[in-house]
């Protein structure tokens, strides 16, 4: 083999493992922007969602449906890396704070909805049978009621009301809403940014 031979072999060999190295280089950064723009989009989705949910149970006194989660993924904590360096510290701040907010509300229905599950509700003694009054747990509401009906073996539990509720609704009336906010605008633009090929 001649020198020649052995130099073309050698820069065919390197070139070929300088474009499979820069090939993967392009493929990564590609990947990351993908990755960025959906997580962006995900999380406009989840603003939006929130916003309406929290404008809806505002509508009906801050009486929220139970079966429904503002924030059934919470997308800002799991990506918030993408956009560090895209948005400002406010702009951070106040996502984080809307997603804090709305994450605790729904940690408010949750356990609205447990202590819900575990109330009495009113329920008529069959004619002719008599059935022992169950004791009761002290509980503190807000309407006074009369003692308990000798026909009605429970309590009506609409007559409490659960200080989780209260919590509920003042931590809903101080949730700002952000969707139409320029931070969320620059989340927009990420989410509909075009790459090139090679960037």
């Amino acid at each position: 083999m001649t020198i020649m031979n052995f130099l073309d072999s050698n820069f065919f060999t390197g070139l070929i493992t300088l474009l499979v190295g820069f090939s993967a280089i392009i493929l990564y950064f590609r990947q990351k922007n993908d990755q960025k723009r959906d997580a962006a989009k995900l999380i406009l989705q989840e603003i939006r969602y929130a916003e309406q949910t929290i404008r809806i149970a505002k509508e009906h006194g801050y009486n929220y449906y139970l079966a429904n989660k503002l924030l059934p993924t919470n997308s800002w904590h799991k990506n918030i890396n993408f956009f560090v360096h895209e948005l400002k510290e406010t702009d951070i701040d106040l996502i984080s704070r809307f997603y804090s907010h709305s994450s605790y509300i729904d940690i408010l229905i949750m356990k609205i909805s447990d202590k819900k599950n575990e109330m009495l509700f009113i329920k008529k003694k069959p004619t002719g049978v008599s059935l022992p009054t169950p004791s009761l747990p002290i509980i503190p509401t807000s309407v006074p009621f009369s003692p308990i009906d000798p026909n009605v073996n429970t309590i009506i539990s609409q007559e409490f009301e659960l200080n989780s509720t209260n919590i509920l609704r003042d931590v809903s009336e101080k949730v700002e809403f952000i969707y139409n906010t320029p931070a969320i605008d620059k989340l927009r633009l990420i989410s509909e940014k075009k790459y090139l090929w090679f960037i």
